[in-house]
Formats: C-alpha cells, sequence, structure tokens
C-alpha cells in the first residue's frame, strides 16, 4: 500500500529469504521529502508565478471545507427538498451567501 517495495532488493530461495535496502532509491526519495509537484495548465506569466499557483492549490481546500460543513456543523441548511430549476439554484446560492458571510466573519473574528 505505502509502495516500499522499491526500497528493499528481496532474493527469496528454497528455504531461505534475504533482502538489503536499496540505500540509493532511498536517499533519491529522501531528497524530495516535504516537496510537491502541481502540474497546471495555466500559461506562466506574472499573474501565474509559482507562489500564485500554489496559493490557489491551497485556497481549493478551504473550498472543500466550506461545501464539506456547509450542509453539517456551521450553516446546519437542511436537506435539498425543491425540484424546479430556480429553486434549486436559489437554495444553492444562499448557502454560498451563507459560507461567504461565516468566511468575513470568522477573518473579523480571528485573534
Amino acid at each position: 500500500r505505502q509502495r516500499m517495495r522499491k526500497h528493499f532488493e528481496c532474493a527469496i530461495g528454497e528455504g531461505s529469504f534475504g533482502y538489503h535496502r536499496r540505500e540509493d532509491r532511498i536517499a533519491k526519495e529522501a531528497a524530495l521529502d516535504g516537496f510537491y509537484v502541481i502540474r497546471t495548465s495555466l500559461p506562466a506569466d506574472e499573474t501565474n508565478t509559482p507562489t500564485e499557483v500554489v496559493r490557489g492549490y491551497k485556497r481549493l481546500a478551504q473550498v472543500e471545507r466550506v461545501f464539506r460543513t456547509m450542509k453539517t456543523t456551521h450553516l446546519l441548511v437542511g436537506p435539498i427538498r425543491h425540484w424546479t430549476e430556480p429553486r434549486v439554484r436559489a437554495h444553492i446560492f444562499l448557502c454560498m451567501l451563507a459560507a461567504h458571510v461565516l468566511w468575513h466573519l470568522e477573518r473579523r473574528l480571528e485573534p
């Protein structure tokens, strides 16, 4: 599951088992600890610097948190019981508006 096989060389024989660590592969992977790669299709220009791309990616975590908590802990909005498109759109708009207000309140009340 953790794909650790690539770090060991195993020798299985008749009535024997042996292994040794592949130090070169372990060192190569250890050099990348703490780094991650983000691939984007955005053109590289002054608005899409690597720093801005990473910042945008990290903001996605905030958006996912809002969607996760929108119907559960903070907003306690009940399930959708609308069947017409205008009512569903209005319901989603009100949920997003409430999430936006909550975001502003959290920023203002930060210590």
